[in-house]
This record gives structure tokens, C-alpha cells and sequence, in this order.
């Protein structure tokens, strides 16, 4: 894994992905004022932003809402694997999910489906997932947590996305580029400027930030 100096804000506590999402959101997407926004696991800076942007429109869920209670802001509890059947379509302007994915003990690619349903017109997603090294590994196991986090670790990271079958697993959802490339968005010197290090300005990695809109289902 690439070293990471400084990852971390020390003042707002983002790490490359949130600050990549921040410069989608404030430069390409651009939500409009109250918009409705939906942010999953919410980050401190970027919930702050979301905040500014949708005011009393913000929605912040988790499956587990105590973990932000640091925050000062309200968490709904929300499974992705059985509330996001209760989302309403064409609802959110926005919804962010940033590593997510990968911890959920269902079918991920009906969550993303249904999710962009629940965008609006010209709503976006944006999201990002765990990518390490080629392969894409998926498992849903019948085990004891102890189990569990022997073989997945404590954070349970059920699945992981290859760099070489993005096209064969997220592809298959959204009509998106084969390739990725941060510096067709922005130049170099507000990526340096973010303190997003060049190995994460081309190429898939965990910190490659997906826009998607509901036009871009492909099912």
C-alpha cells in the first residue's frame, strides 16, 4: 500500500477520498442550496459541507448512530440491507456513501440500484470503495462475529473491488468511464493544493471517487 503522509486533516479529519468527494461536490456537481442530500456514515468535514449546502434537507444515517455522536448532529440508524427498500424514488439530489460497501452483508449491487432510484432527475451519487490490487473478492459467510473477524478483520470488510473488474462489477450497474482520471476534472495544482497525492490522481484506487446518476443504470 502507497505511504500516506499527512492523510489525515488534522482540522476537519478528511482523508484523500473526502477531499476528492469535497471537490466533486463543490466543483462538478454543485447541489443547490437546500437541496436534498443523503450522506451515509457521515464524515466530519464533509458533513459540515453537506450541512452548509442542504441545511435542514441533510439527512446523516448509519447502522450504528452512536459512533458519530462526536458530531453533534443527528444519526438515523439505517441497514442498507432492508432500508433501502423504503427510500423514496427520485427523492435525494444527492446521496454519498464513501467505503460502505464493502461491510454490508447483502447483495451490493441491488443496494446501488436501488439507491440511484432514489435519486432525483439531476440528482448524483457519489461513492467510493475499498480497491486492492486486481482481484474482486465477494463473501456473505454463516458465522459468529469471532469468526468473522478472523477472516475478515475487525472492520469486516466482506468484499473487495479489483482494479482490473471494475468494468465487471460496478460497470455492469452504471454507465461509466473504463478508465479513471482526476486530472480531466481538475488540474494538478488544486489536487496538490487538497493534498491529494498522485498515485491516487489516475487509476482506480480507494480513494477514486464514482459520480453516477440515475440515467446511468444499465438494469
Amino acid at each position: 500500500m502507497p505511504k500516506r503522509p499527512l492523510a489525515r486533516c488534522t482540522t476537519c479529519r478528511s482523508l484523500e477520498r473526502t477531499r476528492v468527494a469535497a471537490l466533486k461536490i463543490t466543483q462538478l456537481v454543485r447541489p443547490r442550496p437546500g437541496a436534498h442530500v443523503l450522506h451515509f456514515a457521515p464524515e466530519q468535514g464533509l458533513s459540515r459541507l453537506l450541512r452548509d449546502i442542504a441545511g435542514d434537507n441533510y439527512r446523516a444515517v448509519d447502522i450504528d448512530p452512536p459512533r458519530y455522536a462526536h458530531l453533534g448532529i443527528a444519526v438515523e440508524p439505517f441497514d442498507l440491507c432492508r432500508d433501502v427498500f423504503t427510500l423514496p424514488r427520485g427523492r435525494y439530489d444527492l446521496i454519498v456513501l464513501n467505503h460502505v460497501l464493502e461491510h454490508i452483508e447483502c447483495n451490493y449491487s441491488v443496494v446501488l440500484i436501488r439507491l440511484a432510484q432514489a435519486l432525483s432527475d439531476e440528482g448524483a451519487m457519489l461513492f467510493s470503495v475499498p480497491i486492492v490490487g486486481d482481484d474482486f473478492t465477494d463473501a456473505i459467510v454463516d458465522a459468529s462475529d469471532e469468526e468473522k473477524a478472523a477472516r475478515f478483520g475487525a472492520f469486516r470488510h466482506y468484499r473487495h473491488f479489483g482494479r482490473k473488474f471494475i468494468a465487471e462489477t460496478l460497470g455492469m450497474i452504471f454507465d461509466m468511464p473504463s478508465d479513471y482520471d482526476l486530472t480531466r476534472d481538475f488540474p494538478p495544482e488544486v489536487l496538490r493544493e487538497a493534498n491529494i497525492p498522485e498515485h491516487h490522481w489516475r487509476d482506480f484506487t480507494g480513494s477514486s471517487i464514482f459520480v453516477v446518476r440515475r440515467r446511468d443504470l444499465r438494469v
